[in-house]
């Protein structure tokens, strides 16, 4: 390769980070604007209908956690006129049966059932225990409710409200935590109200579908015209492609107003960072250019290297000094948005702020290459699946015992 040539391919790779800041500066802008004026901003549903319609809620569960009793009664409490609670378990045996048959006993007055087994020849374990909720639901609106999550009646209404748009056939809420003592909890909201915060509000503003299934409503007539959710158990990313088929139908997503409040009572950062290599290893498969490729030039810590060598060889910029510069306008940024995202004062403070952010952004190069390195197999919890024909068809590869949801 002659020397011309090696000079202009050296030249175009120094103009790549350039375009990445501006794509980020937009979403930056985009996301704290949004999380400013628009989040927290519940709707009322009754200025745009005269009744509120009936919704079937369908919790999947299995195993217990400290925090799970209490996540549950926020659904029993709910001050909502038309509902029921389908409880989805896969073993009679299971110790959250016990938790429900005492929320039934403190409210009587609350339609409830508990659905055990699972649906036969589903291979996603959470669609294979919320089928037969999903199958006998009484209602058009579902929400589906993953066991983690704490629910509000404020946020209930704010959906409702939300999907009554014809146009909108599913409302999500955006992945957030309660709060909570500790580093790991302290890493995780800056995770999920930093980066992921980001990237789901720019995205809803620009009408790009970014959608996490953790807690969402969604039309059941809409959804059974696409062969219903027992469809979807064939993936293990089910909400991608509901949100995928539903979008490519002409129907937009709505974000509701307040994240999802994921109530968890310990978790260590060994645990985040397996959560977080299955969810990219789930990208990587379905979205291989934008997760391989595109996604770490979105990382304060790959496009600031980058960035700080294109600034020396364009500008002569001491690197380290452009790097040094770049991470502190980063944390800015990010803990505007992260304020805007908590609606109020944080519950940690500026350094353990600090301190989770820098180890967040540590642990991406680990969990980067961790994913890419066997990319197709996807561990959750103690089944390993193999993923192919860019994630829409699974095999278990292992089966150690019953997996946890």
């Amino acid at each position: 390769m002659d020397e011309f040539t090696w000079s202009c391919i050296v030249h175009a790779l120094a103009i790549v980070p350039w375009i990445s800041y501006c794509f980020m500066i937009t979403f930056f802008a985009i996301s704290i604007f949004y999380g400013r004026f628009f989040l927290h901003q519940l709707s009322n549903p009754m200025q745009v209908m005269d009744s509120l319609p009936g919704v079937s809620i369908i919790k999947p569960l299995m195993g217990t956690d400290p925090f799970l009793e209490m996540n549950l009664e926020s659904h029993f409490s709910l001050d909502y006129p038309v509902f029921e609670l389908l409880f989805c378990i896969q073993d009679e045996h299971d110790p959250a049966v016990d938790v429900v048959h005492r929320l039934q006993q403190r409210y009587p007055g609350v339609d409830c059932r508990l659905l055990i087994g699972g649906r036969q020849g589903i291979l996603n374990p959470m669609v294979n225990n919320m089928a037969p909720g999903y199958d006998s639901a009484k209602y058009d609106i579902v929400w589906v409710s993953t066991s983690r999550i704490k629910a509000s009646t404020g946020i209930l209404k704010d959906m409702v409200a939300k999907l009554d748009n014809p146009q909108v056939a599913l409302v999500h809420q955006m992945p957030f935590t309660t709060d909570q003592k500790g580093l790991t909890h302290a890493i995780e909201k800056v995770y999920f109200g930093c980066g992921a915060a980001r990237y789901h509000l720019a995205f809803h503003s620009l009408g790009i579908s970014c959608f996490t299934g953790m807690s969402y409503l969604v039309k059941k007539p809409e959804l059974d015209d696409l062969n219903g959710l027992s469809w979807f158990g064939r993936f293990l990313a089910e909400d991608f492609f509901i949100a995928k088929l539903l979008h490519d139908r002409g129907f937009r997503h709505q974000i509701a107003a307040v994240p999802a409040q994921q109530n968890v009572a310990s978790t260590t950062i060994v645990d985040y960072k397996d959560r977080m290599v299955r969810w990219l290893r789930l990208r990587l498969n379905m979205m291989p250019i934008t997760a391989g490729f595109l996604e770490p030039l979105g990382e304060s810590l790959p496009l600031g290297i980058y960035a700080s060598w294109s600034a020396h060889y364009f500008f002569g910029i001491n690197p380290y000094l452009w790097f040094a510069g770049h991470w502190l306008a980063w944390i800015v940024l990010d803990y505007l948005q992260l304020k805007g995202v908590q609606n109020g004062p944080l519950p940690f403070s500026i350094l353990i702020f600090l301190s989770a952010w820098v180890i967040r952004e540590m642990l991406f190069p680990l969990i980067y290459f961790e994913a890419v390195l066997n990319v197709r197999r996807i561990t959750w919890g103690k089944r390993t699946y193999f993923l192919s024909d860019c994630g829409q068809s699974i095999s278990i590869a292992s089966d150690k015992s019953i997996l946890p949801i």
